[in-house]
């Protein structure tokens, strides 16, 4: 499914492939399938629906910042699927809260959407490129597990793949905000162990040839976000001379 640049777009795709589910489904199903997590995953599901709620309140408050507008009626929509999240119940079946999705909230939506792709600029990741990453971040994390790091060193890396994977997961939800948030996360914990990183480098061929994977890899999808919010990336240092990794 395409993502929308924009949150209100992305809250609609994800609403109406929740509205699309059968009536005497449950609950926990009906979100266990539109995230694309196990329905056993209780966890992973509240925390989705929690940044899903949170998407909900960020496209309120892009609405009230448009001009030119009638805010009233684009937010009229924000009844219903503030109803909705407000009688979560994962046990319960899907009929009652479906009601809330009606074709008057899912069209105000679409409007929503419309007006705010119109003001934001960013354009979309295509969901080939999100898979490749996520492919890589597994490929990254069971090495790493294997390799002797330091032990709070390799804790930090294991805790930044595995942020870059639920950022993945949730592109659908957050969008490339989400995905710069931990990106940010992972640089900065990098550089603050710029030591720590460099030693490593320096103690096996093993541990290098990780870091050189690793980090242009962190340099690719920093890129990657730059070139969706058209953003000049030609100028700054590579991370891996900032960590002290190469002369020049």
């Amino acid at each position: 499914m395409e993502v929308k640049s924009d949150p209100a777009g992305r809250l609609c795709d994800l609403l109406q492939a929740a509205k699309a589910k059968h009536d005497n489904t449950k609950v926990r199903a009906v979100w266990a399938s539109v995230f694309g997590v196990e329905e056993s995953d209780t966890g992973a599901i509240l925390r989705m629906l929690s940044d899903l709620i949170q998407i909900s309140y960020k496209t309120k408050d892009r609405i009230l910042q448009l001009e030119n507008i009638e805010h009233s009626l684009y937010l009229k929509p924000f009844q219903n699927i503030e109803r909705l999240f407000s009688q979560i119940n994962l046990e319960a079946q899907w009929q009652a809260s479906k009601r809330c999705l009606d074709e008057p909230t899912i069209y105000g939506l679409k409007f929503c959407s419309d007006q705010l792709s119109r003001e934001l600029g960013i354009s979309k990741i295509e969901h080939s490129e999100i898979e490749a990453l996520q492919n890589a971040v597994n490929e990254l994390t069971e090495e790493v597990l294997k390799l002797d790091f330091e032990p709070s060193l390799k804790a930090i890396l294991v805790r930044n793949l595995e942020s870059l994977r639920a950022a993945l997961l949730a592109y659908r939800i957050k969008g490339i905000e989400g995905i710069e948030t931990e990106l940010e996360l992972s640089y900065g914990s990098l550089i603050l162990n710029k030591k720590k990183v460099s030693e490593a480098a320096s103690e096996s061929t093993k541990k290098k040839n990780f870091l050189a994977k690793y980090l242009p890899f962190l340099e690719g999808i920093n890129k990657t976000v730059n070139t969706a919010k058209n953003i000049d990336q030609a100028s700054g240092n590579a991370l891996s001379k900032i960590l002290g990794l190469e002369s020049g």
